[in-house]
């Protein structure tokens, strides 16, 4: 069965310029039965001096609409919604604002920074920025139910660099153990393969959440362009299957589809 890439922006999201069709053609072409886009709401955010980054989730309709006419694909509605504590009614409102087939909740943010800029490592060690990380995370998750599949687990050591996972071994069994107990899925992200560090990373992740009982994954490139969609996704799969998983998850309408592969 095909591997489906449940997150991925388009030009509707302000760091691409990649317009949707482009994907949606090489999805037809690869035989898909579904693409989504998963585009960019990160309110108040730090690399904005406190604006917005906030997708036009109308035109995004418009566009989803225009080319489900076009195309022999569902082409999906997706969002992917960057929580920190200051903007929890925002992104509630935001969630319950349209019919999404799929939200990812994501932590870009702290209460005082991006944690992709120097200000977030400023004085701490890669394992420091790492615990504090994961502390948002299971605050994130605490805090906000209304999301399917939770991204990017590792996105901070993009920024402050690699380490061992095993370090954080209890952060993170409680990250999945709560993502486990509420019905969500954990998102593999391949934004960074086939950096040998990122793939390192997966494995242990993989590992780590299938032993606590975990099956619903959802793969996301995280493109940005078409030439990364669903980068990547072989090496997942296969470590998937070592690991005793043999579908991933697709969102369709807020309900979860188990995709064997």
């Amino acid at each position: 069965m095909k591997l489906f890439d449940c997150h991925l922006h388009t030009d509707l999201s302000f760091d691409s310029r990649e317009p949707m069709e482009n994907y949606v053609k090489q999805a037809v072409a690869a035989g898909d039965d579904y693409f989504i886009s998963t585009e960019h709401f990160d309110l108040e955010s730090h690399i904005m001096d406190g604006g917005d980054i906030a997708a036009d989730l109308d035109r995004q309709q418009q566009i989803i609409a225009q080319l489900n006419e076009k195309y022999p694909i569902n082409v999906l509605f997706g969002v992917e919604i960057g929580w920190y504590p200051s903007i929890h009614h925002r992104d509630v409102a935001v969630a319950a604002s349209k019919p999404f087939d799929m939200i990812i909740l994501s932590v870009h943010e702290t209460e005082y920074s991006d944690v992709a800029t120097p200000v977030f490592k400023e004085g701490k060690t890669t394992d420091q920025c790492y615990d504090e990380y994961l502390d948002c995370i299971i605050e994130a998750i605490n805090n906000f139910d209304n999301f399917d599949t939770f991204a990017h687990i590792d996105y901070v050591l993009r920024y402050v660099g690699h380490t061992e996972l095993s370090k954080h071994k209890e952060k993170l069994t409680k990250v999945f153990t709560m993502l486990i107990e509420r019905g969500k899925a954990l998102e593999i992200n391949t934004k960074t393969f086939p950096d040998p560090q990122a793939i390192e990373r997966m494995e242990y992740i993989v590992k780590l959440y299938s032993s606590l009982g975990g099956t619903m994954i959802t793969l996301g490139s995280d493109a940005h362009m078409v030439s990364r969609h669903k980068n990547g996704f072989d090496t997942v799969k296969a470590c998937l299957a070592k690991n005793g998983i043999h579908s991933t998850t697709v969102f369709v309408g807020r309900k979860p589809h188990q995709i064997s592969f």
